[in-house]
C-alpha cells in the first residue's frame, strides 16, 4: 500500500515542492509522531507507518515529549503555527488536506507526574491526577480504582485540553486550510511497569504512582481507569459523537479499540507484547495501527474534498 513522505524537525524545514502528492498533511503531536525509545532498531512513529490509497506527504513538527499546550504556543513551535495559519511561511504549502495531532497522552502521563508535595509545598489535590491513601481514606468516595484518582485534577487536565484544542481549531481557520479536517487518535492501553524510554530508566507512570503509595496490585487497575477517561473524553469531540463537547471538523480514530495490539505485562522491564516501554508501541505495535488510521482518514477527506 502507499505511504507517505514524512518531513520532520530534523530534516531542512521546508521540503520542497509537495505538489507531487496525493494529498499533503501538516503534524504535531507527542511521541507516538515521534521516537519513544532510544532503541534506534525500534525506532518508528504511527506517521511512518501510515497507509494511504495514494502516496501522500506529511510535514511533522512533532517532538518527544510535546504536550497540547506545546502544540498551540507559537514561542514554543512557532514552525508548526506558521505552517497552519501565517500565509507568509515561507515555502511550506500554502493548503492542507488534513492535520494530523496526536495529543492527549502525553498530558495525561505529565499530569500523572506531578508528585503530592514539590518543592516542600503541598499541592492541590486538583493540580494532580493521584490521591495520597490518607486523602482518599479521609472523605467518603467510589471503591476501587476511582478512588485514588483526583476528581478535581481530572476536571483541570481534561478542561486544559479541551480549551487548547479550540486554540488549535481557531487557529487552523485563519488560515488556507480553514475547510480541512483534523484528525485525533485514542492511545492503546498501557500497563505500568518499569521500562523507559532509556537503559534502566523505571517508566513513567510506574515511579508515579509509586510516589503515592499506589501498589504494584493496584496499579492496572488505576491506569485502566485512567486511559479509559482520555479515551472517552477524545472520542467525545469527534465531530460526530453527539457530544456537549464534539468540535467541528475534528474526527478520532479509535486505536484503543484495536484488538490486534498486544498488552504488554504488568510490572514486567523491557519490551512485552506490543509495547516497546512502558508508554510506547514497537514497530510491530504501530504497524498493527498505520493502515487502519490511514484509511480513516482517506474515508474522511474524500467526504470534505472528494475522491482522488
Amino acid at each position: 500500500m502507499p505511504t507517505a513522505d514524512v518531513f520532520t524537525q530534523s530534516r531542512p524545514p521546508q521540503p520542497g515542492d509537495l505538489s507531487n502528492a496525493g494529498r499533503r498533511f501538516l503534524a504535531e503531536g507527542d511521541s507516538w509522531f515521534t521516537l519513544g525509545t532510544l532503541n534506534l532498531s525500534q525506532g518508528t512513529n504511527v506517521l511512518l507507518e501510515l497507509e494511504f490509497k495514494q502516496h501522500n506527504a506529511v510535514m511533522s513538527w512533532a517532538y518527544p515529549g510535546h504536550t497540547l499546550q506545546h502544540m498551540v504556543d507559537g514561542i514554543d513551535d512557532p514552525d508548526f503555527d506558521r505552517a497552519l495559519w501565517n500565509r507568509s511561511g515561507g515555502n511550506f504549502a500554502s493548503f492542507w488536506e488534513g492535520i494530523i495531532i496526536s495529543a492527549g497522552g502525553n498530558d495525561l502521563i505529565a499530569a500523572a507526574e506531578v508528585p503530592p508535595v514539590l518543592r516542600g509545598k503541598a499541592v492541590p489535590p486538583n493540580k494532580r491526577l493521584f490521591l495520597t491513601a490518607a486523602e482518599a481514606g479521609a472523605v467518603a468516595g467510589p471503591a476501587g480504582p476511582r478512588r485514588r484518582i483526583s476528581e478535581g485534577g481530572w476536571t483541570t487536565l481534561t478542561d486544559h485540553l479541551f480549551a487548547n484544542f479550540k486554540v488549535l481549531l481557531e487557529r487552523k481557520n485563519l488560515g488556507p486550510s480553514q475547510a480541512s479536517p483534523v484528525f485525533l487518535h485514542t492511545y492503546a492501553m498501557p500497563a505500568p511497569r518499569p521500562s523507559g524510554a532509556a537503559p534502566g530508566s523505571r517508566g513513567w507512570l510506574f515511579p508515579a504512582m509509586e510516589a503515592y503509595g499506589i501498589t504494584p496490585a493496584e496499579m492496572p487497575a488505576i491506569c485502566t481507569e485512567l486511559f479509559t477517561r482520555l479515551r472517552v473524553f477524545l472520542l467525545g469531540l469527534d465531530k460526530d459523537s453527539g457530544s456537549p463537547q464534539s468540535l467541528a471538523q475534528v474526527h478520532v480514530f479509535d486505536s484503543a479499540g484495536l484488538a490486534s495490539i498486544v498488552p504488554a505485562v504488568p510490572g514486567a522491564p523491557g519490551v512485552s507484547g506490543d509495547w516497546v516501554n512502558e508508554i510506547h508501541l514497537t514497530a510491530g505495535g504501530y504497524r498493527k495501527m498505520g493502515p487502519p488510521f490511514g484509511a480513516f482518514i482517506d474515508t474522511v477527506v474524500d467526504q470534505y474534498f472528494g475522491p482522488i
